[in-house]
């Protein structure tokens, strides 16, 4: 007859089999559910859009180049992210990306700000007035009257299954000063 490693290892085999199974059907129902869509928009106050040549605070240096130009706005945020939250949804993670370009770069892109929304209480954003959590450098100095734009992007995290990920079709439109125009 089978001795106990023998039957404790078939137990076991199924045990996981059936956990898998479960889980890949988990996985499969969230994507083709999927988990809604927002309207959000980001709005910049561009007069706020200061360039300054140092950041304030012993984290906020450049020790690549003492004259990098750093941008310091506001903006506010209203985006209601309540319909991504279901059964599977873990967390929400939300970002705002600033985008320009460059004589040397076709594409910049920089994350200025980010929160990561845990539970669905907390996931209607209403933020007024807020400042750029993360720098935004300009190593060539070359701001001169550049048109730059603010998006929302969010990646949804599930219990099980794959990143989601989206942004907003509405996006801020500002201009870079130079440094001199200040």
């Amino acid at each position: 007859m089978y001795n106990l490693q023998q039957r404790a290892n078939n137990v076991l085999s199924f045990a996981v089999s059936v956990i898998g199974t479960v889980l890949a059907i988990v996985a499969l129902i969230s994507a083709i559910t999927g988990y809604g869509s927002i309207d959000g928009k980001v709005q910049v106050h561009a007069d706020n859009v200061k360039i300054v040549t140092r950041r304030y605070g012993p984290e906020n240096t450049d020790y690549r180049n003492s004259k990098s130009e750093f941008a310091r706005l506001t903006f506010d945020i209203d985006a209601d992210f309540r319909p991504m939250f279901n059964w599977n949804t873990k967390q929400v993670f939300v970002t705002v990306v600033a985008e320009y370009q460059s004589k040397n770069f076709d594409r910049n892109s920089v994350v200025i700000w980010d929160r990561i929304i845990a539970s669905k209480e907390d996931a209607n954003l209403k933020l007024r007035n807020i400042h750029n959590k993360y720098a935004m450098i300009d190593v060539a100095q070359q701001w001169n009257f550049q048109k730059a734009n603010l998006t929302l992007v969010w990646d949804v995290t599930p219990y099980v299954g794959i990143l989601q990920a989206g942004q907003s079709n509405q996006g801020s439109g500002f201009i870079l000063p130079p440094f001199s125009a200040q």
